[in-house]
């Protein structure tokens, strides 16, 4: 289900057990540091479920313009199984490819011009995921988004609060997995207060010219120390 210590490994058993509960029930993750791009991007692709033969089911969120639109973070296996939402002026380019590119799939866009407008998207894709499948299975829901950055400069932490608290436990009631970017260091005060949201908070950084992840669980008295992770 997730990338980083279960794939490359762990000395520390009670951590992998607890990765293989989050796996069963579902959960929560964080994903914070200010990195190069491709190292958020390639984090956010093994988030998502990307390269595996498993069926995935993804809701991806764009609430930010450039290079790493959120239609460039899947394969074309399972894109039929996709859902994608645009955050406000993200709607106008959901579907533009990047300058050189050309994405192998091009899935229709749920537009959403407010915080309110896009919770209700999420909880529709989900429903949809549901109503047009027998039984999803524990891990087959992903869902990402690209950034928590401009949702908290424009509605605040408490309204944003609330919105990642009905996201989540939605996304759990699939025993699915919902992951969100926010670029800052793992001290700053907003990951503090989001903190207790989440199931595993996920650090990136560049070290020594490495890639790099940590991984906490919960309380914090669990965490994988860094691992290098390379590009994809």
């Amino acid at each position: 289900m997730f990338s980083g210590p279960d794939q490359v490994g762990t000395t520390d058993g009670g951590f992998a057990d607890e990765l293989s509960r989050l796996k069963r029930r579902g959960a929560s993750v964080l994903v914070v540091g200010s990195v190069h791009p491709d190292q958020w991007r390639d984090a956010c692709r093994r988030l998502l479920g990307c390269g595996t033969d498993r069926t995935r089911r993804r809701v991806l969120v764009s609430t930010t313009a450039g290079p790493h639109h959120a239609i460039h973070h899947v394969d074309e296996t399972g894109s039929e199984a996709l859902s994608v939402i645009a955050y406000d002026a993200q709607a106008r380019n959901a579907t533009t490819a990047e300058p050189g590119e050309t994405p192998s799939i091009r899935p229709a866009t749920t537009e959403a011009e407010s915080l309110a407008d896009l919770g209700i998207a999420i909880e529709q894709a989900i429903e949809n995921f549901e109503t047009n499948t027998a039984a999803l299975e524990s891990g087959e829901v992903r869902l990402g988004i690209d950034s928590l950055l401009p949702l908290l400069e424009e509605y605040g932490r408490q309204r944003v609060f609330k919105l990642l608290h009905l996201v989540n436990g939605r996304t759990k009631a699939v025993d699915g997995m919902a992951h969100y970017h926010l670029p800052v260091e793992r001290d700053a005060r907003i990951v503090q207060t989001l903190s207790p949201l989440f199931d595993i908070i996920v650090e990136l950084r560049e070290h020594d010219g490495d890639y790099q992840e940590r991984w906490t669980i919960e309380d914090g008295d669990r965490r994988s120390g860094w691992l290098s992770v390379g590009p994809e």
